[in-house]
């Protein structure tokens, strides 16, 4: 599978007072596959901010990185990020990587106008300011933003302009690789709609190669995506394209997310939706063995005793599921 980020044994914690960690990436192994819309999904808690950010090296107290490795494919040729200097990995952000935090209108420099923002980062990029100028102001038209807001500093700009406007700073230099963080978390459902679909089409049109949707929101991704990674508890459980997880779902967990979908176009009261019983682990205390046992159906003795390996069933579909360890 050709790739364009890949964690080998990723472990990323948050440090508590008195000892205590939150496991919040622990031990992930994956690959974001190159080229398309890639759907990082899960419930909330359940790790992929810090896996996103971690892809990213965004690696900063309380977080740490306690041991694995974060590899990225510049033009064919595999790099250690730890091992890339300083300066050279900020000059790969915003122009050959780029991303949209969840908390997106809290990014902005309060002190800069958007428009002068925009050509201070493309400068320093080594492009053409009033080019990178010219097309903010054309994609903030197709988000509903008016040309002047270039011209104006955050704070006179309402939180879900804000918010537009950080996609469009992020998207500006077209990124071979965009991590966008549950990016219309705050917006109305009309602005949702034309954020994803903007983004989907920077994608399709080529400007930007690969985009990596971080979500709890399943249907939507379901829709705009080919390939998905599910995380659950600090864990990848399951990879495969949109397709194959859609129509046979491998890992439990997947399976009853899945199910707790409202059916579209089925009135409600027709269809009894299945919630997933329990709650999820408290990553500062994992459970032992699956970290989805004390709520899976179909749970075994081995499973509360050890940790499942992850089984690849074929080239890009993958499950960490003591379930099919005989069933490679």
């Amino acid at each position: 599978m050709d790739y364009v980020i890949r964690s080998e044994n990723l472990r990323l914690y948050y440090i508590l007072p008195r000892g205590i960690y939150v496991r919040a990436v622990d031990g992930v192994s994956a690959k974001i596959p190159r080229r398309g819309v890639i759907g990082l999904v899960g419930e909330s808690g359940s790790g992929k901010t810090t896996l996103g950010e971690g892809l990213l090296y965004l690696i900063d107290p309380p977080m740490i990185k306690v041991s694995g490795k974060i590899y990225y494919n510049i033009q064919g040729r595999e790099v250690d990020v730890e091992k890339i200097p300083p300066a050279d990995l900020e000059k790969l952000r915003g122009a050959w990587i780029s991303y949209i935090p969840q908390y997106a209108m809290d990014a902005l420099n309060p002190t800069m106008k958007i428009g002068t923002f925009i050509k201070e980062a493309a400068r320093y990029h080594g492009k053409d300011p009033d080019e990178a100028l010219k097309v903010a102001v054309d994609r903030f038209k197709q988000l509903g933003l008016p040309a002047s807001a270039v011209d104006r500093y955050p704070h006179e700009l309402s939180g879900g302009m804000r918010q537009r406007a950080v996609v469009v700073i992020s998207t500006v230099l077209n990124p071979k690789f965009l991590l966008a963080d549950e990016p219309v978390s705050n917006l109305d459902v009309v602005q949702q709609h034309a954020v994803i679909d903007f983004l989907v089409d920077l994608v399709e049109s080529g400007s930007v190669e690969t985009m990596v949707i971080i979500t709890h929101d399943l249907p939507l991704i379901l829709e705009k995506s080919r390939y998905l990674l599910i995380m659950y508890g600090g864990h990848v459980v399951e990879t495969g394209s949109r397709d194959e997880i859609w129509s046979d779902p491998l890992h439990p967990y997947t399976k009853l997310f899945l199910e707790s979908i409202p059916p579209v176009g089925v009135r409600i009261e027709t269809k009894r939706i299945k919630g997933i019983p329990g709650n999820p682990p408290d990553l500062r205390f994992p459970p032992p063995g699956c970290r989805f046992h004390p709520r899976c159906p179909f749970r075994m003795s081995v499973c509360s005793e050890k940790e499942p390996p992850e089984i690849e069933m074929k080239p890009g579909r993958r499950v960490k599921c003591w379930l099919y360890v005989t069933k490679k």
